[in-house]
This record gives structure tokens, C-alpha cells and sequence, in this order.
């Protein structure tokens, strides 16, 4: 069946232009739209519509084209950005079909491509029953291939994007990015934190030295705070909202013999000084003596002694699941489900909190990454042909669903 694909803004990577080349020698159409200098530098040779009025303009843009190209299908990267946020309404209205791609549920090697939307706007049961039910009917989670996935090559691809953006901005007046720092800044920061990637892999070998094996210890990932899944889908206005929830419920609720770790995130830009904003609550709270706030740290051995896992909606959820960790999820999360995570309010957990149901766990890891994973990633040469692949399967599959 011939599909004609509308894709929005995309991976600052090649990922949407390979993905067009190769539905397109399958037969299907596909245009692009370039909402921005980056989308521009990255689109490829598929047909290319050039959006470059205001986001409130969007709605009535978007039902013309789709009417327009006779449009079957809605692609895009994250579906919570000010340029995506008025399709889906559209979408559903008129049955065309939205995929949404992100970073993968599991991780590494692994990006999400689901229908409607992703994380908070998922459309995966959150019933334990459904999951031990689809048991038999659903393969085991395949070990993922490796893609050389290096931090690097995404940083050269981002810095390309944010350089066109600027010089193609006199053509798009009105693009904002969905990111809230401009990349000098952004990249100021990580700079910074590479040249001290040294002094916190100390620092947090020594907080494991002292806490691992040796003291009931609490684990709280920090994720970033311009995450959408921060922003959209959760109760906080951003990390030090979090933190502070967590913070003060320790500090009431917590048995007085264990600590608590947080653990910031490994692409966090120190424009925020969270260990400063946590030293200094914890002076108020009197818990200075029992709290750590580290850069880095082997996460799995942090995992597998902890007493327990605090997150919002992070991945790192299911990591903690992974190694049988008792685990809190305090946003919207496609894995918050009695049986796996905590169902009670915070100030329990830190007393009656228990271990995950493992065949809970392992049923429904092999459902999401049947139903919703693809192996390969978004930024290197492997990975995006992997993806590709992938996702072309999925897609052409979802037709006939």
C-alpha cells in the first residue's frame, strides 16, 4: 500500500533523510518540513515544504497541507515540542496516523518508535494482569546488536544544527528552539564538566568506597531539566523541584541510619548548581551527615546495593528494575505500575517499599521492545542504517495493523 509520510522536525542527524530515501524506493511518498536553518542542513532529497510563520499559525498550516498532499502519516522526534504539540489534535481528527520517534526506553542501542506519542502520551497498558497475559504470546527480549554509538559524533551533528540555525535564521524570523540555552552556552558548560571528569569520577569512587556494601543508601538520578518529560510530564517545575520533594521527605521519613545519593545526570550543563542548591537544604534539614551529591559513578553497581530508587520518569527506572532494585516513580512513566514500581506516596518508601515481580518485569520488557524498540540509534553511520531498517519494517507494518 503506497503511504505519503509528512515528517516534522527531526534528529539534528542525518536519521529523517535516510529514512525518507528509503520509503521512497519502496514507493512512498514523503515531504519534509524544514522549520528551522538545522532541518534545512539535514533534510535530504525528499520533497521539502519550508515553514516560516508564527507556531500559533501552525494548526490551520498543517490541516491545509495534510489535505493538501493527501498526507497518511505524521512523523516526528518527541512529540511535546511547540512545532509538533498542534498535530495531534489534527491528526486525530482527520485518521491520519502520527508516529513519534525518541531515545530509546532501553538503552544503550535502542531507539522508541511509537504511534500517538511517547512517555506520558504512550499508549502502552499500565495494567501488570495485561502484561503477565501477553507472556506467552510475546518472544523474549532479543540481546541488543551494538552500534558504536560515541558521544562525539552526536556533539559534531548538534553543533552543525545549532550553526545553521543562526545562519539561516533571517529565513525562519520566528523558529524558537524547544532548547533553553543557546548551544554556546550549552557547550561552555559540558566543557567545564569534561575538564573536571576526572576529579568526579573520584569523588564518586569515594562516596561507593564508603556507602557500597557498607550502608543503606537511597539512589536518586537526577534527569535534565530541560527534559520534556520534566516539563510536560511530571508534577515539578523543573529539577530543584524534585530534589527538594525528595530532600524533605528523607529527611522526615527516612531511617536515621541510611543516606541518600544523588546522582546527577552525565549530560547536565552545570548551568544549574544542583549540588550547592542540595548541600544547602540539607544544612536546613539537619541531613548534611547522610546525604552525597555525585557526578559520576558506575550506575549498575549503584543500582544492584541500593535500598531503594527514586526517579521522576527517567530510564534509568528501568535499570533499577533490571537489578531487581525497589523503585518510585514520581512523574508519569510507562513502567509506574503496581507490581513494578511503588504505588504508595513517598514518605513510605523509604520504609515499606519492596522489590519489583521480576516476571512482571521481564514480561513486560519483552512486550516494550517488541511493540515499541527498534536496535540501532540516531547519530552514527551503523546505528541510522540500523534504524532505518528498523523503523521502514514498523512503519510499513503499522498499514496494515
Amino acid at each position: 500500500m503506497r503511504r505519503s509520510f509528512l515528517a516534522l522536525q527531526g534528529t539534528a542527524s542525518p536519521f529523517f533523510a535516510q529514512l525518507a530515501t528509503a520509503l521512497m524506493k519502496r514507493g512512498h511518498r514523503f515531504t519534509r518540513v524544514n522549520f528551522c536553518g538545522g532541518d534545512s542542513v539535514y533534510a535530504g532529497a525528499e520533497s521539502k515544504l519550508d515553514f516560516d510563520g508564527r507556531v500559533e499559525d501552525l494548526a490551520g498550516w498543517y490541516a491545509a497541507t495534510i489535505e493538501r498532499y493527501d498526507i497518511t502519516d505524521i512523523l516526528m522526534f518527541g512529540d511535546c515540542r511547540a512545532v509538533h504539540e498542534p498535530v495531534h489534535t489534527i491528526a486525530q481528527a482527520v485518521g491520519t496516523r502520527v508516529h513519534v520517534f525518541e531515545e530509546g526506553y532501553v538503552r544503550p542501542h535502542w531507539i522508541t518508535l511509537e504511534g500517538t506519542g511517547v512517555n506520558g502520551r504512550s499508549g502502552l497498558p499500565r495494567d501488570a494482569r495485561w502484561y503477565l497475559a501477553q507472556g506467552g504470546h510475546v518472544p523474549a527480549c532479543p540481546p541488543a546488536l551494538q552500534t558504536g554509538y560515541n558521544l562525539h559524533e552526536r556533539a559534531f551533528h548538534d553543533i552543525r544544527y545549532r550553526v545553521a540555525n543562526m545562519l539561516y535564521s533571517v529565513r525562519f524570523p520566528y523558529y524558537r528552539s524547544h532548547r533553553p540555552k543557546n548551544g554556546l552556552i550549552e557547550y561552555s558548560g559540558l566543557a567545564i564538566r569534561a575538564l573536571l571528569q576526572r576529579k568526579h569520577a573520584d569523588d564518586a569512587e569515594r562516596v561507593m568506597s564508603r556507602l557500597v556494601g557498607k550502608h543503606d543508601y537511597f539512589l536518586f538520578p537526577l534527569q535534565l531539566n530541560s527534559d520534556a518529560q520534566i516539563i510536560v510530564h511530571s508534577p515539578f517545575d523543573g529539577i530543584c523541584n524534585a530534589i527538594e520533594r525528595v530532600m524533605r521527605s528523607f529527611a522526615a521519613h527516612a531511617p536515621e541510619c541510611s543516606w541518600l545519593v544523588i546522582k546527577n545526570h552525565p549530560l547536565d550543563t552545570g548551568l544549574i548548581n544542583y549540588r550547592r542548591f542540595a548541600d544547602r537544604l540539607a544544612k536546613d534539614l539537619d541531613i548534611a551527615h547522610r546525604l552525597c551529591f555525585i557526578d559520576a559513578g558506575h550506575l549498575p553497581t549503584l543500582l544492584e546495593h541500593a535500598k531503594g530508587t527514586l526517579v521522576v520518569n527517567s530510564t534509568v527506572g528501568l535499570s533499577a528494575l533490571h537489578h531487581g532494585c525497589p523503585l518510585i516513580a514520581l512523574g508519569n512513566a510507562i513502567y509506574d505500575m503496581d507490581g513494578l514500581t511503588w504505588q504508595g506516596n513517598i514518605d513510605d518508601f523509604w520504609t515499606q517499599a519492596m522489590a519489583p515481580d521480576m516476571a512482571l518485569y521481564s514480561a513486560f520488557l519483552d512486550y516494550v521492545v517488541h511493540h515499541t524498540q527498534i536496535n540501532g540509534d540516531f547519530y552514527t553511520r551503523t546505528g541510522i542504517a540500523m534504524a532505518t531498517a528498523g523503523a521502514v519494517q514498523r512503519l510499513e507494518a503499522a498499514a496494515r495493523a
